[in-house]
């Protein structure tokens, strides 16, 4: 029996697998591999110097794994570290989030752009920069970093009265600017999205996931089609926290496996 085409993914927790959720319809038969750094979640408030070690440390991991995809489900990575992750998987095709979640942005914008994301994503002012120079009429743009964003959904506080509050916030520029889309630059912010949506009511938002299946589809990239659906494997650098279940249940991610791995630092 041949063997599964095998995707890996990785982000600094579990907030990637808001990409998962929709990447396993589409790649039916595949295996899907997923790294959660969450020995060192949040990546955001790192210096590159340090997210470009772990970037690194992840890829040559996945790629000992025989992926035949690499998929960085984190936009501290992507905005930072992501020539790290090519130069680490030169056989391998890398998927970002940057490309993907910009065009799809376009596509949906009447003129007015948001980016929400890390401290670090928000101040490499990368997709800024793409969206200005992709559009082909002049936008307006606003960066808004949210670092609390992370810690609350990984402690699983994504209905929590302060995480509306904290969002407000976090929001209130954006809003004020008329805002008419809003890129979630980190993919843990899309289980916040009951909140945003309350939060920002007449806008509309790009999530990473939905922009990478749309992405891999343009470029005609399917998988081999072994079995009738994906197989997911999950493993984390530490012990699962107490929200990953409810995580799961919310993403509609059922009967998956942990695991808990070890990096070693690659020389």
């Amino acid at each position: 029996m041949s063997r599964r085409y095998r995707i890996g993914v990785f982000d600094s927790g579990v907030g990637g697998l808001t990409v998962v959720q929709h990447l396993l319809p589409y790649a039916a038969g595949a295996e899907v591999l997923y790294v959660g750094d969450t020995a060192r979640v949040p990546y955001g408030g790192r210096s590159p110097e340090t997210v470009r070690r772990y970037a690194r440390e992840l890829t040559l991991y996945l790629v000992e794994q025989d992926i035949e995809l690499l998929i960085v489900a984190c936009n501290t990575v992507s905005a930072v570290a992501v020539d790290v992750v090519r130069a680490c998987a030169p056989d391998i095709p890398v998927i970002d989030v940057l490309e993907p979640t910009v065009e799809l942005a376009l596509q949906r914008t009447a003129g007015c752009v948001g980016v929400i994301g890390t401290r670090a994503t928000i101040g490499s002012g990368v997709y800024e920069e793409l969206l200005h120079r992709w559009s082909p009429v002049p936008i307006r743009t606003y960066g808004q970093p949210c670092p609390l964003f992370v810690p609350l959904v990984e402690e699983g506080w994504v209905d929590h009265p302060v995480t509306e509050q904290i969002a407000e916030h976090y929001l209130a520029p954006l809003r004020t600017a008329g805002v008419d889309t809003l890129i979630l630059g980190c993919t843990h912010y899309p289980l916040l999205l009951p909140v945003l949506r309350h939060v920002l009511s007449r806008c509309c938002f790009v999530e990473s996931g939905e922009a990478i299946v749309q992405h891999l589809k343009k470029l005609g990239h399917t998988p081999a089609f072994n079995g009738p659906t994906a197989q997911l494997h999950l493993q984390l650098t530490d012990t699962p926290g107490p929200a990953l279940e409810h995580i799961l249940q919310r993403l509609r991610l059922t009967s998956v496996q942990v695991q808990q791995i070890c990096l070693r630092e690659y020389v």
